[in-house]
Order: structure tokens, then C-alpha cells, then sequence
């Protein structure tokens, strides 16, 4: 259960290159602002994207946080400054408005921060000079995103126990003349753990160079990590390394110590949290492209049995796809 306490937007504004502060915070009367900040809080903590940390104890931004409690607009200033001190200087990363949410959690008090990147769009200018009336079109380049929109950045924080859930992109930092997460790494200053998505992946390219390494078919041991992924979703509701080693490679101990060595050195998190309906419909079936340009899409619970779908290894070391017992053919034009 999620309740709105106070809210406040704070402007960039493009012709000075500096904060425009609000000094009083928004209307939360208004049903259009409390959908829009509940929309803006489930893009983070509904994304495969979201990725966990905690602050140290020591880190010099938490008495900030913690200030929006008892003082939310002159807080949310001093977060403001920080934040605008980063990305003015660095013209990489989008110009922005920051909208700052307080609200509780499951009665757990939270501080939202969202950055609105800002996007051109035309409309209508009504202007009257020399007694004539001119209806022209202009250019607006401070259009936010609406409620249904992605957004690059932004943060839920839990203010006891300095738990948070963060999206970010990465963008060049002149300074540093390379690509970082800048939200976390400078803003924040802290590394959080990969997300769902990172994590994913990782378990991916670990098993793609494990099988690599051992001569495997690629496509049948991807095939095999797809279920196993979905099975420990669904099951155990974390991605469990160890489980998905088990079920690929049995007890070839070799292959599963060049696997556990792979996710290790790519910084995979053991047992994170994960569900199937955050990483997405694509994990339902199996797709596969072949080199002739045909794509196939299998549903998963079908990719194994022999009287749906069978893969012939041919003498001449081609493969065939045999598709079994169909009834009716739909063309999806």
C-alpha cells in the first residue's frame, strides 16, 4: 500500500543552465498528479532494469535524505543542487526536471526521485501584433514524459534502513571521459547489484562461453538455461546459479566450474530476487533464428516434446527442424 505525503517539482531551466527551486509543493488533491507519481514509482520498482543497494552508513548524502522528513522542500533544494551540479557540466546527459516523492510503503517511509528528461514537441503559439491575430507553431523543448512513457533514471528509497531501487543509463562524464552510471556511482556514490536484467544476461554469456569452451550446440544449452531461468523464477522466485548449473550440466564437475568461474568474474548476484512477470513475456517461449533467415517461436512448455518439435542432426552436420502433427496453419499478416 502506497500513500503520497508530499510532493515537489523542481525545474532545469535550458536558457540559464540553472535550477528553477519550487518553494511549495504540488497539488496532491488533483487526481492526475497522484496517478502520475504512482506510475513513475511502479517504472522502478517494476523493471527488470531495477537494481538494489544500500548506502554505507558513512555516506555524506544521508542526512539529506533523511532532512525530507522534517524539512521536504528545503531538502529536496539541497538534492537538487547536487544533482543539477553533475549533469550541467556534463551536456551528455539529458537536461531534465526532478520530481521528489514522499510517501510510505507498506507503512515504511520512502523518498522517490525521478528525473523527467525533457523531449521536443510542437504546438500552437496564439499571438496578436499590429491588430492582427496569428495563430504559428512552435517548438516546446520541456515536454515531460507522460504516465505511460520509459524514463532513464530514478530512485525509491527506503529513509530507515537507506535501502534503495534504482533504474539508470549510463552517459559520458567529460571528467571522466567514459561512460558511468552517474546516478549512483557520482549522485548517489554508491554500486549497487546488478538488476534482474544484468543478471540474466550474465547467466547467459557464462553459459554461451561454457559451451563454447567444451564444442556444445549453442541453441539446445541456451534453449536448456531459458527453462532452467523460468523454473527457478517460478519455483523459488530468485535465480539460483547453482540450480541452473545442475540442470544443464549434471555432473560434468568441469563444465560447471568453468560456469561458476564465468558468472563470478562477471558479478553476478547469487539467489536475487526474480519473477517470470518482471523479466517479461519472452521468457514463455523459445525463439530461434536459423542461418536461412527463418524464425521460429516455440512455446516453452512444447520445445521438448517429440511429438510437437524435433531437431535431426544430419550426416552432412546441418541440422533439421521437424515440426510435428499440425492442424491448422493461421498466417499472422
Amino acid at each position: 500500500m502506497i500513500y503520497i505525503q508530499e510532493a515537489i517539482l523542481h525545474i532545469f531551466d535550458l536558457n540559464t543552465n540553472e535550477p528553477i527551486y519550487s518553494f511549495a509543493g504540488l497539488n496532491l488533491e488533483e487526481k492526475f498528479t497522484l496517478d502520475y507519481i504512482h506510475a513513475m514509482i511502479a517504472k522502478v520498482e517494476d523493471s527488470d532494469n531495477m537494481k538494489e543497494g544500500q548506502l554505507a552508513v558513512d555516506n555524506p548524502i544521508i542526512p539529506l535524505f533523511q532532512r525530507t522528513q522534517t524539512d521536504f522542500v528545503a531538502a529536496t533544494k539541497g538534492l537538487t543542487d547536487k544533482f543539477f551540479d553533475i549533469t550541467k557540466i556534463n551536456p551528455e546527459i539529458p537536461p531534465a526536471d526532478l520530481l521528489f516523492v514522499l510517501f510510505t510503503m507498506d507503512e515504511v517511509p520512502c523518498l522517490g526521485i525521478f528525473k523527467l528528461n525533457y523531449s521536443d514537441s510542437v504546438t500552437h503559439h496564439v499571438s496578436y501584433e499590429t491588430e492582427t491575430l496569428t495563430n504559428q507553431l512552435i517548438m516546446n523543448r520541456s515536454i515531460l514524459p507522460s504516465a505511460r512513457q520509459a524514463i532513464q533514471e530514478g530512485l525509491v528509497l527506503n529513509l530507515e534502513q537507506m535501502e534503495y531501487h534504482v533504474i539508470e543509463k549510463k552517459h559520458m562524464i567529460t571528467e571522466l571521459a567514459e561512460k558511468v552510471f552517474y546516478f549512483t556511482e557520482l549522485f548517489l556514490g554508491d554500486q549497487p547489484k546488478p538488476s534482474l536484467k544484468e543478471n540474466i544476461s550474465i547467466i547467459k554469456k557464462a553459459v554461451q562461453k561454457t559451451s563454447k569452451a567444451f564444442n556444445d550446440e549453442e541453441f539446445q544449452v541456451l534453449a536448456s538455461t531459458k527453462e532452467a531461468l523460468v523454473h527457478s523464477m517460478e519455483e523459488e522466485k530468485v535465480i539460483d546459479h547453482r540450480v541452473i548449473a545442475d540442470s544443464l550440466f549434471g555432473d560434468n564437475f568441469a563444465k560447471k566450474e568453468k560456469f561458476y568461474a564465468e558468472v563470478e568474474d562477471m558479478g553476478y548476484v547469487d539467489r536475487a530476487p526474480a519473477e517470470v512477470a518482471v523479466a517479461g513475456p519472452k521468457y514463455s517461449k523459445q525463439k530461434l533464428r536459423l542461418n536461412n533467415g527463418i524464425e521460429i517461436s516455440i512455446p516453452l512448455e512444447l520445445y521438448k516434446d517429440p511429438e510437437v518439435v524435433e531437431f535431426i542432426n544430419n550426416p552432412d552436420g546441418t541440422t533439421s527442424v521437424m515440426i510435428k502433427n499440425i492442424e491448422k496453419i493461421k498466417n499472422l499478416f
